[in-house]
């Protein structure tokens, strides 16, 4: 039975292979996207996942009346664990660094940070070597990934005999490997080549035992059966009680979930990465419904043309049960060489997918639950398509079907209309969506910062080049393609360091504004290519500006200060006289508004080299750059980044995103096309005799062309005007997350009707006009 259920099946498949094409490619091609979403928020939600604790570890968070901090004071973490006893350990963690490593005679740049001696403890990256314990004990000692092992001491060389053997840092202290870690897995938020004992960064860092001071990730380990909510009660007022100022509350949030919810309101979670995850699984749905539609559609049209068969199978003996089973075969075998044909696209396109988005998925690395979930679902799609014409056509009798006596309903028309209405809707969601990411990107990259963002390139000081900062800088004046020099201890693009510490002239009691703090070397504001809306900046001839202080229009504003240069304010205690106001420039992404901020001239305290490069001389000025650091000091590898690549850097997840919707909405389009052109065929084919009749009656080809393109038109223009309340109403939240941002006009609403009209057009016309010109007679003859 089988067998034949089989040999029917594809021979109906080879007498229509138009059909069968449009129908597999159209399944495929979405089977196949929605694999790669699957696939992507998969390994977003193994992120943390993989810790034998990860139930047990939270993250110690701080709110504030104005914020939510994810560093907490470095005496909670030992306050915890010493007064609760639902806190089985604690352990603190720094911020991922390039660290300069010297191995024997050659110079490398490593990914390190600072640890407490607990981190192999809590967490579950494997030692290779060494005891949990005990490992990072000695502030002398570090540990090293099995990766770091194989570059530092060669290939050849196995974690066991790694253990004891020195390797200097940063040109200041030698240190003794201790243990070699398993290399961390891409699915941890936690990475590094080097970790490195606290101890050795707390004695050289006084502060790290303030509790006014947080700038370490304080994890706490709890016992098995605690209430992080119960641990939050005890510990909500422990900042407050040590110091004043603005109240801060100390609270437990589960390690695993920080990585998609990492977005708060105080002590809630209102957002992160888990919407882009969001978004992204819808985008499957939708691209799976509308390529499941063209299936079903595709499917229910043509059985319509088999009546004939139903009657005369019926007629010689086939049960109801038998029909029904070879039409689900039909569809099911379909769906399934569909799924085939996808699991080699995804094969073929997984190297491109990954290098999108930034991620190391391969083959090897995809779950066994993905492809039998695909499987499950090209499954179910066949077995829809398939249900119409079993269940609905096998209850034909036979002798109403033989007769001729059988007629189209409207029910089933309505059905693929609906369907088709449906598809396009989603459809115009994709494009919108993606028109208005493309729109916003775009925006990004050209709104004006406040300041150049063109031909400058940053420099860490580190080594030799740090101890001789000032001669290193006059060394490169003047030299080929170098237009000016300055420093700062950050990025001002990205300025991190704040403080509340700053009195002015009538502020109120209960102020508590946040003041960025940006230090920095004379000649910041002319390298930047910043404007000054009142009065000067630094002076290298004026001693006295080391007491001055130059503040953004915000900061001013902030302040209510009407005439500002010259006035005094007090910061960290010191008495400051306003030396000029800056035109506000942004200091972070534009999720955020421009924060008052304040620039001190603090040039022993600058760690960062910026240098603005003569236009159309960027070779030279690396080239200067490169031999100028080598001479001051050769062991140290010289190493540069571009500002605007920065910038660039902090939305690669929105321009990520970008990538793949307008990859989403082209598939979708070319998707909803091929349904589009199998029904418009189906139509066509139906109403050749009605065509011929026409064409004889003396109807013009233009005029049976619009007979033929009108519904699909009507169709498309209903699926856009449903769809767009959703789409803006959608993408208007979406922008909202940015302080600043495009309006989200009429522009990407036209572009998207137009380019569904084109593509409608196009689609639907030329089958139409193939039609229209056939011959009538051949239309006619069986008549």
């Amino acid at each position: 039975m089988l067998k034949n259920y089989l040999l029917v099946t594809l021979r109906s498949l080879r007498h229509q292979p138009g059909y069968a094409a449009i129908n597999v490619l159209g399944l495929s091609v979405g089977l196949a996207c929605s694999f790669f979403v699957l696939l992507w928020v998969s390994q977003q939600m193994q992120v943390d996942g993989f810790h034998e604790k990860g139930d047990r570890i939270y993250r110690v968070m701080r709110a504030t009346p104005t914020d939510t901090w994810m560093t907490a004071p470095y005496p909670l973490a030992a306050a915890m664990e010493e007064e609760l006893p639902e806190v089985v350990r604690t352990v603190s963690v720094g911020w991922s660094g390039s660290r300069v490593v010297t191995s024997g005679d050659e110079t490398f740049r490593e990914n390190g940070r600072y640890v407490g001696p607990a981190f192999f403890e809590v967490f579950s990256f494997p030692l290779l070597v060494g005891d949990p314990a005990t490992v990072l004990e000695d502030p002398s000692s570090v540990t090293l990934s099995a990766s770091a092992v194989s570059r530092l001491f060669g290939a050849e060389t196995s974690p066991e005999d790694a253990r004891g053997r020195t390797i200097e840092l940063d040109n200041r202290k030698d240190f003794r490997v201790s243990g070699v870690f398993a290399d961390i897995p891409e699915t941890s938020s936690i990475g590094g080549d080097i970790i490195l004992p606290l101890e050795d960064f707390r004695t050289r860092n006084a502060w790290l035992d303030l509790w006014t001071d947080s700038g370490l990730i304080v994890y706490a380990e709890l016992a098995e059966g605690t209430s992080p909510d119960a641990v939050d009660a005890k510990i909500a007022s422990w900042i407050d009680d040590r110091i004043d100022g603005e109240p801060q509350t100390p609270f437990l949030h589960r390690y695993a979930d920080a990585f998609l919810y990492s977005e708060f309101e105080g002590t809630e979670v209102v957002g992160g990465r888990i919407e882009s995850v969001r978004v992204f699984i819808a985008v499957a749905i939708f691209l799976l419904l509308i390529a499941a539609i063209n299936f079903m559609n595709l499917a229910t049209a043509r059985s319509g043309r088999r009546a004939s068969e139903i009657g005369v199978r019926k007629a010689i003996g086939a049960q109801r049960h038998a029909i029904a089973g070879q039409f689900l075969l039909e569809a099911v075998l379909l769906a399934a060489i569909a799924y085939a044909v996808a699991l080699v696209l995804v094969a073929a396109l997984l190297p491109a997918f990954a290098d999108l988005t930034g991620t190391g998925i391969t083959l090897w690395t995809i779950p066994p639950s993905l492809p039998v979930a695909g499987a499950g679902i090209a499954l179910l799609v066949g077995l829809a398509a398939g249900s119409y014409p079993a269940f609905y056509l096998s209850s034909f009798r036979p002798v109403t079907v033989l007769r001729g006596a059988l007629r189209p309903g409207t029910g089933t028309s309505r059905l693929r209309q609906g369907l088709v209405v449906f598809q396009f809707a989603l459809s115009t969601l994709l494009i919108v969506s993606t028109i208005t990411v493309y729109v916003q990107m775009e925006y990004i990259q050209t709104k004006e910062l406040g300041f150049n963002r063109e031909n400058i390139i940053f420099t860490a000081l580190t080594g030799g080049v740090s101890e001789q900062r000032e001669a290193f800088q006059s060394a490169l004046i003047g030299q080929p393609g170098i237009e000016h020099v300055t420093a700062a201890n950050q990025n001002p693009t990205l300025v991190g360091n704040s403080t509340k510490s700053v009195e002015w002239p009538g502020k109120a009691a209960d102020d508590n504004t946040n003041f960025g703090i940006l230090l920095t070397d004379h000649g910041l504001v002319e390298a930047m290519g910043m404007t000054l809306a009142a009065g000067r900046t630094f002076s290298p001839t004026s001693v006295a500006d080391t007491s001055g202080i130059v503040l953004n229009e915000r900061a001013v504003a902030v302040m209510g200060l009407d005439d500002p240069v010259g006035a005094e304010i007090n910061v960290w205690g010191r008495d400051l006289r306003i030396l000029g106001v800056l035109e506000d420039f942004h200091t972070g992404p534009l999720y955020s508004p421009i924060e008052p901020t304040l620039l001190l001239l603090a040039p022993d305290q600058a760690s960062l080299l910026m240098t603005r490069v003569q236009p159309g001389q960027t070779s030279e000025a690396v080239a200067s750059l490169e031999a100028t650091y080598a001479s001051f000091d050769p062991d140290y590898p010289f190493e540069y980044q571009f500002l605007d690549e920065g910038i660039e850097a902090m939305y690669r997840s929105e321009a990520m995103t970008g990538a793949l919707m307008r990859v989403f909405a082209i598939v979708a389009l070319f998707v909803a096309g091929l349904g589009l052109l199998g029904l418009v065929a189906f139509t066509a084919d139906q109403r050749r005799k009605e065509i011929g009749v026409r064409k004889v009656l003396g109807a013009s080809v233009p005029t049976l062309v619009g007979l033929l393109t009108k519904d699909f038109m009507v169709l498309v223009m209903v699926a856009f005007a449903l769809a767009t309340p959703f789409a803006y109403v959608g993408m208007s939240r979406w922008l909202d997350g940015f302080a600043y941002r495009a309006d989200l006009g009429p522009m990407p609403f036209v572009l998207a009707g137009a380019l569904l009209l084109v593509v409608t057009l196009a689609t639907v016309s030329a089958l139409a006009l193939r039609a229209a010109a056939a011959d009538p007679v051949r239309a006619l003859r069986p008549e």
